[in-house]
């Protein structure tokens, strides 16, 4: 064999063995783990998922019964000057936005919600003209999760669980829907608006008197759903009357939707547990009205 022929079949098999190799490669890569997208841009940071408003995630079927078409209670607002400084609920919707009662607002010169444990200054507030529903927003992202509205009516007999701060105290209560209510509020010439009126069953913790603060609060079926906003309390009567969601949703934004269901189950036995899990989370929270603007809650209230 001569000596071009050996440098010809050298080179043939230099080049065979070097598109082996090419080729091992390419099957390696193909085959191996994928690779990790890039780092977030740092003026697109990635937010920490907000965490369940709920303690349990089982959902439970939406009640189901008869919804009253007519008002069988009569309710007279008697309309109280303002003293001083208040406290309420609220709850969150939509990022920064929150739903709260009208009268909780309508007296502050300034005002704060404390979301996990930190207060912040409310930004904004838009009030329903005829109905006790205003809706307000916070400056900052905090992470805290969101409550489900819901078009579902209350129908009779059904549970009903109202979750806020009366008298300043962390508190749920238990209640049973038991009609509508035709609402007249003191101040002459305001229109007469309706609500829902639940029969009181269970306090937690045990407590008596008015449930003042508890104003604004949601009210929510055994789904987690919110139905209502909590805006009057009938001490005598043990009655809470809610302002209808649908007045809520005539002032948020589009984007706040309703949801079927809320995707939990709560019942007479777990409530307590499920409203420490939803005030923690921060979905529901406490607001402070400062009546003249010169005071501020303090940090541990």
């Amino acid at each position: 064999m001569s000596d071009t022929l050996k440098r010809l079949m050298l080179w043939l098999a230099i080049v065979g063995a070097l598109y082996g190799i090419a080729k091992l490669v390419e099957v390696k890569d193909l085959d191996g783990p994928r690779r990790p997208l890039p780092p977030a841009s740092p003026s697109q940071p990635q937010m920490p998922p907000a965490p369940p408003a709920w303690s349990n995630s089982v959902p439970s079927r939406p009640p189901v019964g008869r919804t009253p078409e007519q008002p069988t209670f009569d309710i007279l607002v008697q309309e109280a000057a303002v003293q001083g400084d208040s406290i309420g609920t609220g709850f969150q919707v939509a990022p920064q936005t929150w739903v709260t009662a009208k009268h909780v607002m309508e007296s502050c010169t300034r005002s704060y919600i404390r979301v996990q444990g930190k207060w912040q200054e409310i930004q904004s507030v838009r009030m329903h003209e005829i109905a006790d529903v205003a809706v307000i927003t916070s400056p900052l992202p905090d992470g805290a999760p969101r409550v489900s509205l819901t078009d579902r009516l209350p129908v009779m007999d059904q549970d009903g669980f109202h979750y806020g701060f009366p008298q300043g105290i962390p508190s749920s209560v238990y209640s049973r829907f038991v009609g509508m209510a035709r609402i007249r509020p003191g101040r002459p010439g305001t229109p007469i608006v309706r609500g829902w009126v639940w029969a009181e069953q269970e306090r937690t913790p045990p407590s008596t008197g008015t449930l003042g603060g508890i104003s604004g609060g949601p009210q929510v079926d055994r789904t987690g759903a919110v139905q209502g906003i909590t805006v009057l309390h009938s001490e005598r009567a043990g009655r809470v009357t809610t302002t209808p969601v649908q007045r809520a949703k005539e002032l948020l934004p589009p984007q706040v939707t309703y949801a079927a269901a809320g995707g939990t189950t709560i019942d007479p036995e777990n409530y307590a547990r499920h409203g420490s899990r939803v005030r923690e989370s921060g979905a529901v929270a406490l607001i402070f009205c400062s009546l003249k603007g010169k005071t501020r809650p303090r940090s541990g209230a």
